[in-house]
């Protein structure tokens, strides 16, 4: 896809349509991360100002990660949690950083969207009046940003400051997965982003919840050839097992990293690779049984499944012990030679 071309198709459907797509709703995937939100964001003041289209920004779940909480509330993120039906008398809907087939997000069954902006792959079943879906960007917050630049939209501080951080965080500050867009998009809204508040987001302060987390999937870790995982058990916010999944890849000899944590019922998996050709995604949705349990990228993936809240602490075990087994089976790792490196 070459670069541009999904931003001069958003921009006509934008300014071609005006009031008619008014007033827009604009849905991220559950408990959004950055890329999500800043997204999203970019997307409404885009729409605003080409198209002159009154937009609200919703979300399903929660905002739980502390980073991500003091995002929203540092730029005062114009995103609000989804209300009970909301989205069944949505005149107009947009999805930003999903698609409605995937099991991260609240579109209604059989709603077909407005539109979608994402860039993970496209599913079978994706649907949606416009689908600009680019696979070739590490982040969907560098496609929103060829946009307004195309369009030329003036951006103020607080949403540059936002777009800065939400490529940052989905690339880890163009390391993982960053293409030369994401790069260069970065690079353009750096200069016009606050430092001060992007540090302040960088370094929040955390609760205990968050260390208590940490502490366990340290003292539970397993080493197993050249992967580490950990079963955390109930967690606070289901962003807590990518967190702790990025963490336990710094291992230094580890390649491959996988955890895995409890939440209103569902078994929520992460994995991670330090190799940019690992296929993650793919892995994963295997993993969980195919169908929309799990997906992502080369070198992230996240899935999960749904267990029911009443499920025996045998069932959930089951669960977890299947998932990493074949997880290292697939690794030619064996499953029963693991050891726990960090108990005392």
């Amino acid at each position: 896809m070459k670069p541009g071309f999904h931003a001069r198709r958003l921009i006509k459907r934008l300014s071609e349509s005006g009031r008619a797509l008014s007033p827009l709703t604009i849905l991220t995937h559950d408990h959004p991360d950055p890329d999500a939100l800043a997204s999203a964001w970019a997307l409404a003041h885009l729409a605003q100002t080409v198209g002159r289209i009154r937009c609200r920004i919703v979300y399903g779940g929660m905002i739980g990660r502390a980073e991500n909480r003091m995002m929203a509330e540092r730029l005062f993120v114009p995103a609000r949690p989804l209300r009970p039906r909301e989205l069944a008398s949505a005149a107009h809907l947009a999805l930003v950083d999903t698609q409605p087939p995937f099991k991260n997000n609240r579109c209604p069954p059989r709603r077909v969207p407005d539109l979608i902006v994402d860039h993970h792959a496209r599913h079978a079943d994706t649907q949606a009046a416009l689908a600009l879906i680019d696979e070739s960007v590490g982040a969907t917050t560098t496609i929103l940003v060829e946009a307004l630049t195309a369009a030329g939209v003036r951006v103020p501080r607080r949403l540059a400051t936002a777009i800065v951080y939400g490529i940052g965080s989905e690339t880890q500050n163009l390391g993982r997965e960053a293409t030369p867009r994401d790069m260069a998009a970065y690079q353009s809204f750096w200069p016009k982003a606050s430092m001060r508040t992007l540090w302040r987001i960088s370094y929040p302060q955390r609760s205990e919840d968050f260390f208590a987390t940490l502490a366990r999937g340290i003292r539970e870790s397993f080493v197993a050839g050249r992967s580490i995982g950990a079963h955390l058990g109930p967690v606070g916010t289901p962003d807590r097992v990518a967190q702790i999944a990025d963490f336990l890849l710094t291992l230094e000899r580890v390649e491959w990293s996988i955890v895995t944590g409890r939440y209103q019922g569902r078994l929520h998996v992460s994995l991670r690779s330090n190799d940019p050709g690992a296929g993650a995604g793919r892995l994963l949705k295997r993993l969980l049984g195919g169908g929309n349990r799990g997906g992502g990228h080369a070198m992230i993936a996240g899935g999960s499944l749904e267990l029911g809240a009443s499920a025996p602490e045998s069932v959930w075990r089951e669960a977890e012990d299947k998932v990493t087994a074949e997880f290292l089976a697939s690794r030619g790792a064996d499953p029963f030679a693991r050891r726990w490196p960090f108990r005392t």
